[in-house]
């Protein structure tokens, strides 16, 4: 097979290609061994018809045109290959010559396709982007050591003082609506913490005061949406009795403390290491919101031209992610659509944007990965099968399996190029401070307000210029 590329209009390519004889007698043998096993002919059993018989019967000319037509999606992808292009949707094909495709002579045909942009790379090295400062405050770690507290809190019956905020209540209550009881309304051993609006809000206040044993009987006014259409937006009668109360009491701060529920035989040890973990997960969210920023500052930086197909197709892909993962969570993507008003079509319009962002990031991580040389290995490659493997509870070896029977595994390894491109752009970037990063967007802002002051200056002298000019006329 020979390829000739010929012109590129944007991300529109056309190339032409010649098979030669050879390769369209093997299509046409291909093709004519297929039918065989097809056709019927009375006197001899399916899938044994002589292929001269089967030649006779359809026809030379006609079996090789359907050889061709067979066999274009696979010297088309050929050829694609040869050129180093990418196409991105079906492609226009016309046949050269006036006569039409023959035996023992080569078949030409040009091929029209939209292929993936050719990236034109700006800075990618060095690039100046805000990072995090990190700093851990006493009180962040307050918060902390008492949600530990919390967690180890004791609930302690309460029999000498009523219900207060913060209490843990035991309760039946049963509501009733023009003297009928509701259902779905009512329970028998509830247990809530006050306060925390558990039940109805006006509820939670009147059991405030109540004593174990005691019964009380408000009026409560249900929104309209409330869940149970018959008395959505009306009032019930709520009655609740008390039947338990319970107190939290919380474990006194010692080392003996600390050291029961830790590794650590001090409060301060325990102290520091809840300071230590906030501080490590803080240094990971500003490296991560580094490395993001860093990224879209060097797709930012280069210049490409998405075809439209591609942002869709990324567009659609999105929305189909978000249903398969709405109904793995039980729900149903077509209730989305009419609680929110929308249609798939409108979610992918919206989504194109995000898409668009999606796509030139990515290819731009390519374009960087193939001019640093990066590379991924095989062992990387399977080590992040193995990975996903794990995630999803499958054998290692069937998934990869059915990655290569799909053509997907060279998927997992663009991943890992795009993860080290991405790694190379933030080692190589530099970090500026919040203060730095406003003055440089205010310096770039007066810049671009200059520059178009300045264009302005340009119009008016080069009006003025003209009009001299005319006088002088």
């Amino acid at each position: 097979m020979k390829t000739t590329l010929g012109e590129r209009e944007g991300n529109r390519v056309k190339f032409t290609v010649e098979v030669s004889s050879e390769e369209v007698q093997e299509a046409f043998d291909t093709r004519l061994k297929q039918l065989a096993k097809e056709i019927r002919v009375p006197g001899f059993r399916k899938g044994k018809v002589p292929l001269a018989m089967v030649r006779q019967r359809l026809g030379e000319q006609a079996v090789l045109i359907d050889a061709i037509e067979e066999a274009m999606g696979g010297w088309f992808a050929t050829a694609a290959l040869q050129l180093e292009l990418d196409p991105v949707d079906r492609p226009q094909i016309e046949l050269l010559g006036d006569e039409p495709p023959a035996l023992g002579r080569p078949l030409g045909f040009t091929a029209s396709v939209t292929v993936m942009p050719e990236v034109v790379l700006g800075q990618y090295k060095g690039v100046e982007v805000p990072k995090d400062p990190v700093e851990v405050s006493d009180e962040e770690v307050d918060a902390q050591f008492n949600r530990l507290r919390e967690e180890f809190a004791e609930l302690r019956p309460v029999e000498d003082r009523p219900v207060v905020e913060g209490d843990y209540v035991t309760a039946d209550f049963r509501a009733v609506h023009d003297g009928e009881p509701v259902e779905g309304l009512e329970a028998s051993d509830y247990v809530f913490e006050v306060g925390r609006e558990y039940l109805f809000a006006e509820v939670e206040q009147q059991v405030v005061g109540m004593t174990t044993g005691e019964e009380r009987t408000i009026a409560v006014s249900l929104p309209e949406d409330f869940p149970l259409d018959q008395v959505a937006g009306k009032t019930v009668d709520f009655t609740i009795t008390v039947k338990e109360i319970k107190e939290k009491v919380l474990p006194p701060l010692s080392d003996q403390w600390a050291s029961e529920i830790s590794e650590f035989a001090t409060l301060l040890e325990l102290r520091n290491e809840i300071r230590n973990k906030i501080r490590a997960g803080k240094t990971y969210a500003a490296e991560q919101r580094f490395r993001s920023l860093a990224v879209q500052a060097a797709a930012d930086n280069a210049t490409l031209d998405l075809p439209e197909i591609i942002v869709r197709e990324q567009a659609e892909e999105m929305v189909n992610d978000f249903r398969q993962s709405l109904e793995a969570r039980g729900g149903s993507f077509e209730a989305y659509l009419e609680a929110t008003g929308t249609t798939r079509d409108q979610m992918i319009e919206d989504l194109k944007p995000q898409a668009a962002r999606n796509v030139k990031t990515g290819l731009v991580l390519d374009a960087v990965a193939k001019a640093e040389g990066l590379v991924a290995s095989d062992d990387e490659v399977r080590a992040l099968v193995e990975q996903t493997a794990k995630a999803g509870r499958v054998d290692a070896d069937k998934l990869e399996q059915q990655l290569r029977r799909a053509g997907r595994l060279e998927t997992f390894r663009w991943q890992i190029l795009r993860d080290k491109a991405a790694d190379f752009i933030a080692a190589n970037a530099v970090a500026t401070t919040a203060g730095e990063a406003a003055v440089a967007e205010a310096k770039a802002a007066l810049a671009a307000v200059e520059a178009e002051g300045a264009g302005d200056q340009v119009g008016v002298e080069a009006g003025t210029t003209e009009g001299s000019v005319e006088e002088e006329a």
